[in-house]
């Protein structure tokens, strides 16, 4: 074969891996759901036991479990299936790392994801349930939004320098992680988490009284584009809101933030920022299809666009802050 060939077969390749991305998810996916990583956290097994324990089809588990080691995700050792070191750090429940609730929330995904063209044709977002719909999606996502915060926490409270902070709110803090490390960190902080009234009471209020911080960390339940957000915060965390929300939307809540605080307060907006191009970093751009599909005027926006509509809502001393390839922070001060 001459080099032409093989450079075009290498092309081939990278967009079958492309268009067939799909697969790999969803098989992961359907491990999780169906509890093959959890059953195999406890002993080796081969397909007939890993059926009859969890009572799925014996063909299909056959076929799943051969594709799960495939991925890498299983090691299979004479006839039997084990966890890989990277499942057993990430997909088995309980796990310090645990991530198999944003899995689940990224499956459901999947059915909007397929509605894209009919997306590009209208400007509306996909049909179909949100992600708070129901108990079980609403789970997935909120503890979802926990198993990836638990990564990023410290991170941040490292770069931000909880050590002034006295009284903070988490808006739209969903579990709380935010609130529950950093006051964690910083044992002279309390926190108040801001969340619709169902989120609080399925599972902020668990989380919190797990990490034994009920007497310092309180809640308010509303919507934060309608309800007050409390008052006399120094220090104000926007984590991964803004990108459901269109600009004039995001310029409101963000004066609601300014009139909640004291001055010389801090907010603090962490999201998927994008660079000038709107390409980079790639995850960005990737997740501003995300909101094209699943919101009326969601999207990822630059770090410029945040700085003018945090300076326009009263805010100075406006820094970046790096904290991940996907993720980075804008820190704001009140007057």
């Amino acid at each position: 074969m001459d080099i032409e060939m093989k450079e075009l077969y290498g092309r081939i390749d990278r967009l079958t891996g492309i268009s067939r991305g799909f697969q790999g998810a969803a098989v992961l996916a359907a491990g999780v759901e169906c509890g093959i990583f959890d059953f195999l956290d406890k002993k080796p097994a081969d397909p007939a036991l890993a059926a009859r324990e969890l009572g799925l089809d014996p063909r299909a588990v056959d076929i799943v479990l051969h594709a799960l080691a495939g991925m890498g995700l299983l090691e299979l050792e004479d006839g039997l299936f084990r966890n890989s070191p990277l499942a057993d750090e990430l997909l088995v429940r309980g796990r310090a790392h645990y991530q198999g609730d944003i899995i689940g929330h990224s499956a459901r995904l999947i059915r909007r994801w397929v509605q894209l063209p009919s997306v590009l044709r209208t400007g509306k977002p996909a049909a179909g349930p949100r992600s708070t719909d129901d108990r079980e999606s609403r789970k997935d996502f909120i503890l979802g939004m926990s198993n990836i915060a638990r990564l990023s926490a410290r991170k941040i409270a490292e770069v931000i320098d909880l050590g002034s902070a006295r009284r903070m709110l988490d808006l739209g803090g969903g579990p709380g992680t935010y609130a529950i490390t950093f006051c964690s960190i910083n044992p002279g902080l309390t926190a108040v988490v801001f969340d619709l009234p169902e989120v609080i009471d399925e599972i902020t209020t668990g989380q919190v009284a797990a990490a034994g911080l009920g007497e310092r960390i309180s809640f308010i339940r509303g919507d934060y584009l309608e309800n007050d957000y409390g008052r006399d915060y120094d220090l104000v965390l926007v984590s991964n809101i803004i990108h459901s929300l269109g600009e004039p939307r995001i310029r409101e809540m963000l004066g609601r933030c300014r009139r909640s605080m004291v001055p010389g307060g801090r907010v603090v907006v962490k999201d998927f920022l994008l660079d000038d191009d709107r390409v980079h970093p790639a995850f960005g751009s990737m997740f501003a299809v995300n909101m094209l599909v699943g919101t009326e005027a969601g999207g990822c926006y630059t770090v410029s666009e945040i700085a003018v509509w945090l300076g326009d809502a009263g805010f100075g001393q406006v820094e970046l802050r790096e904290i991940s390839p996907q993720a980075r922070l804008l820190v704001a001060v009140r007057p």
